[in-house]
């Protein structure tokens, strides 16, 4: 879905005639924890390549994603962060009643023709997902329950606070894209509010 997200927000900015040399020019703070959260991210997998046990391989990932909400509470200011960091903070909490690991419902993914992996998380061999049966309480309705259309290209089956995630990304893309004209309209108006009064 993040995919999408990252083409919907391209879309919609070119639309808006927003311009992808802005990229190039994007200020983001705290920007080299991101590299620190990717390595998180594959920390359970070198450990497994190494052969090295550890009980709680799942913590890892958990970790990365408090660091990536960290990143968005760091920039709140900006357009989409706070759409963002709402669908970060879901996730999260629905990790944080699970021992760190996503409730999955493995009857969809198993209708989505994801056998192998469905297979995989029940023997435990995914770290980081669990099956949606096992899940405490109310943090079951925020696990990857919804699935999208086994028609689609990318299907798959998402959680709320992924949704979230998407609409925040796609803001954040739309925006940047437009941020040079905004300022520039701004200075535009502020030049001219400043000549009529000096007349």
């Amino acid at each position: 879905m993040y995919i999408e997200a990252i083409l919907l927000g391209l879309i919609i900015g070119l639309a808006r005639n927003g311009r992808l040399t802005n990229f190039f020019e994007v200020r983001f703070k705290g920007w080299g924890l991101s590299i620190l959260a990717f390595l998180l991210f594959l920390v359970p997998y070198g450990l497994k390549l190494l052969d090295i046990s550890y009980d709680k391989l799942q913590i890892f990932p958990f970790a990365a994603m408090v660091i990536c909400a960290l990143i968005a509470l760091m920039n709140f200011e900006k357009t989409g962060m706070k759409i963002l960091l709402v669908g970060i903070l879901l996730n999260l909490i629905a990790m944080g009643f699970n021992d760190f690991k996503m409730p999955m419902d493995t009857v969809k993914m198993a209708s989505l023709g994801f056998n192998s992996f469905v297979e995989s998380m029940n023997n435990g061999d995914v770290v980081n997902y669990m099956p949606l049966s096992q899940a405490e309480g109310f943090s079951k309705y925020l696990g990857k329950i919804i699935a999208l259309p086994k028609a689609y290209p990318l299907a798959k089956v998402l959680s709320i606070g992924d949704f979230i995630v998407s609409i925040g990304i796609a803001f954040i893309i739309q925006y940047e894209m437009l941020l040079s004209s905004l300022k520039s309209r701004g200075s535009m108006l502020r030049f001219t509010y400043n000549s009529k009064i000096r007349r």
